[in-house]
């Protein structure tokens, strides 16, 4: 990561928003794109398990709403809603991403 004496403005707010949990049903309210009526639980926590590296299993435990998610939880959720944006911007080709851009 290259760090920078002044970070510009667009650095401190993406590295400000970098530090905002994202709780697990605003998570699927943002990526889970499924009628609610419909098999939106089992999506959400499939969703979640995509997300964290956890197995769907685990995730139910944390019932309902997910209130019994462990504290790191919001904060990698918040990771990968951050990662979800870059994504759909280099698909949407708002980003192109550079032809090396995995050995950098």
């Amino acid at each position: 990561m290259l760090v920078r004496l002044s970070p510009s403005p667009e650095e401190q707010r993406i590295d400000a928003i970098r530090q905002l949990p994202l709780e697990p049903m605003e998570y699927c309210r943002r990526w889970v794109d499924i009628d609610p009526a419909r098999g939106y639980r089992k999506a959400c926590i499939n969703a979640l398990a995509q997300a964290t590296g956890l197995s769907p299993h685990t995730i139910k435990d944390w019932g309902t709403n997910f209130d019994r998610r462990p504290h790191y939880i919001p904060f990698l959720l918040r990771q990968a809603d951050l990662l979800n944006q870059f994504k759909q911007l280099v698909i949407s080709q708002q980003i192109i991403l550079p032809t090396n851009f995995l050995t950098n």
